[in-house]
């Protein structure tokens, strides 16, 4: 993910807001200020900067296993074909549900600046992600991810994984919290925007453009069992109306710039799905594998994964045996 850069007079307007120390900073030049993780944690409190040994798993079938494993590759898809209908609209609700409890006290034309950023009308952004869990045995995992049971939960260094070109997002699922971190958020922005006069410029759209890409860290407590874990990465639209169309601009992945790849789509039933596989290898020279489970019901021998991964140079792979019941 590398470094997080806030501009200087933004960061000199949210400071004193978030009490910050001034051995918590860095400073990068005379332009930018670079935050340390416990700051930024502060501020964007959804995402996830994963210690040393720190691992999440990834649920999937036998087939998708393979794939992974064949390519080196982890598949990102639009945050708007997961398996909960609800996904960022349930982050979108919440958005609303926070505006509304501070409408007495902060006008409208705030909440409508922020709106046209948060849906994407203004910002053009599709956030894809890559969904983890920080438990590699669970059943209701293995029943709705792992092929019924009979896939795997394959354990990636989470600190490894940090190094692709995507934002890890820890979920939050206890509404009462969610509400209360946005509301934090909007209050803090308005205040800094008052400030300075109301311009919503560019400082202003970038950050709260930030802080929408949050929202995808917001769920429904029913699937608060998942414990998720997910890396998101972003997707423009080069234009709007009949023209439009999706493109990847890239990021940072360990430690340089790496050009965008072509937008891919599979379909789901009638409905085309954008979708990116992202190299979580630095070209094969990496192996953030650490730990496969196979599932209650996967008949595989862990000695025969074992060589199937060493022979592929995946080597020092721990492989377990899940130890749920299920029939």
């Amino acid at each position: 993910m590398g470094g997080i850069f806030f501009k200087l007079n933004v960061f000199e307007r949210l400071k004193e807001r978030f009490s910050s120390k001034p051995e918590e900073i860095e400073s990068v030049n005379e332009n930018e200020v670079k935050l340390s993780p416990e700051k930024i944690k502060v501020i964007h409190p959804r995402w996830y900067f994963p210690k040393e040994g720190d691992i999440i798993y990834h649920y999937c079938s036998a087939e998708t296993f393979l794939n992974i494993t064949k390519h080196r590759t982890l598949r990102f898809s639009d945050i708007f074909s997961m398996n909960d209908f609800n996904e960022m609209h349930w982050g979108y609700d919440i958005f609303e549900q926070s505006a509304s409890m501070l409408q007495e006290k902060i006008p409208k034309t705030y909440f409508d600046e922020i709106d046209g950023i948060v849906s994407g009308a203004k910002t053009g952004m599709l956030p894809l992600v890559c969904c983890f869990s920080l438990d590699g045995d669970v059943l209701s995992q293995w029943r709705a991810y792992g092929q019924d049971g009979s896939g795997y939960a394959i354990g990636f260094s989470a600190k490894m994984l940090d190094n692709m070109p995507a934002k890890p997002v820890e979920v939050l699922y206890n509404k009462d919290q969610q509400i209360e971190e946005v509301s934090t958020w909007l209050k803090a922005i308005y205040e800094v925007e008052k400030n300075n006069g109301f311009t919503y410029g560019d400082d202003f759209k970038s950050h709260v453009a930030m802080r929408a890409l949050d929202l995808c860290g917001l769920k429904n407590p029913g699937f608060k069992e998942e414990l998720e874990i997910r890396l998101a990465h972003i997707l423009t639209f080069s234009d709007y109306g009949p023209s439009s169309k999706l493109v990847d601009r890239g990021g940072t992945a360990w430690g340089r710039k790496v050009s965008g790849l072509p937008v891919q789509f599979r379909m789901k039933g009638e409905i085309p799905v954008s979708y990116l596989d992202l190299d979580f290898s630095n070209d094969k020279q990496e192996n953030p594998i650490k730990i496969v489970y196979l599932g209650p019901k996967n008949k595989a021998l862990p000695s025969g994964v074992s060589v199937y991964l060493n022979t592929i140079g995946l080597t020092g792979v721990e492989i377990r045996k899940s130890e749920t019941s299920y029939i």
